[in-house]
């Protein structure tokens, strides 16, 4: 026969077992301990290991870059740096064009339009440079009348015109001092004329002369107060044009 409480305790152990046969009969308990299967480990402190395949990667890495250095550094030697290296030093000077070549590429920009490319200009309306007193003398008077301009009539090969040429200088189309000296040089040495060149030097102290003056010249004051005709310094002519001086004479 069995006692009180062990038939309690037979009793007990049968109802336990009818509640967790019974809750795992639950779809919705079911769920649940999926999902907890589902779930990941809890982390926990250390670090993981370094792939030993990544470590002979970097390593690879590493020596192509030192060899990398070492053929492409340049010669470069840490003993032998002076900061006073120029890199441009052994560089070939550009070659410059002759005074007369630039006052060609000056004129066929700026004055053939109305002087026409053979210096002849247009009846009544432009005077002829070609065969003019007024160029072929003295280089103070073309100076004055390209760095100032000129305004009224003038006689030109028995001609009279009466017409207005702008200044060339800092008050007008602002051309260089040199590219004022290459355009006279030019037409006083082109179509049949033959007069010495004018210079930059020349030009600039022409230019300092006449800085203060605003208005243009008349044909009567041209030929006043002329100084002396400076020597000019004969340039050495080019065979060919580099790109920057073709392009300073561009418009």
């Amino acid at each position: 026969m069995m006692s009180e409480d062990e038939k309690k305790s037979s009793a007990n152990t049968v109802g336990r077992e009818a509640m967790e046969k019974a809750a795992m009969q639950d779809e919705h308990m079911q769920e649940v301990h999926a999902q907890l299967m589902r779930e990941k480990e809890e982390p926990h402190e250390g670090f993981s290991p370094v792939p030993i395949f990544l470590m002979f990667f970097f390593a690879a890495l590493c020596f192509w870059g030192g060899v990398y250095l070492v053929e492409h550094s340049g010669g470069y030697r840490w003993d032998a740096y002076s900061p006073d290296f120029d890199p441009n030093a052994g560089a070939p000077k550009p070659v410059e064009i002759s005074l007369f070549d630039r006052g060609a590429k000056v004129y066929r920009n700026q004055c053939a339009q109305c002087h026409q490319a053979d210096g002849n200009g247009v009846p009544g309306v432009y005077p002829p440079l070609a065969g003019s007193d007024w160029v072929v003398g003295h280089p103070q008077v073309m100076a004055r009348i390209l760095i100032n301009g000129l305004n009224g009539p003038i006689v030109v090969k028995g001609n009279t015109y009466n017409g207005n040429m702008p200044a060339f200088g800092s008050s007008g189309l602002a051309l260089s001092e040199k590219d004022i000296a290459a355009v006279i040089t030019y037409v006083r040495q082109e179509w049949g004329n033959a007069a010495s060149e004018v210079t930059e030097p020349m030009i600039g102290d022409y230019s300092a002369l006449y800085a203060g003056r605003s208005t243009p010249w008349q044909a009567a004051e041209l030929k006043e107060g002329l100084g002396p005709i400076p020597e000019a310094v004969v340039q050495p002519v080019a065979e060919e044009a580099t790109p920057a001086a073709e392009a300073a004479t561009a418009n």
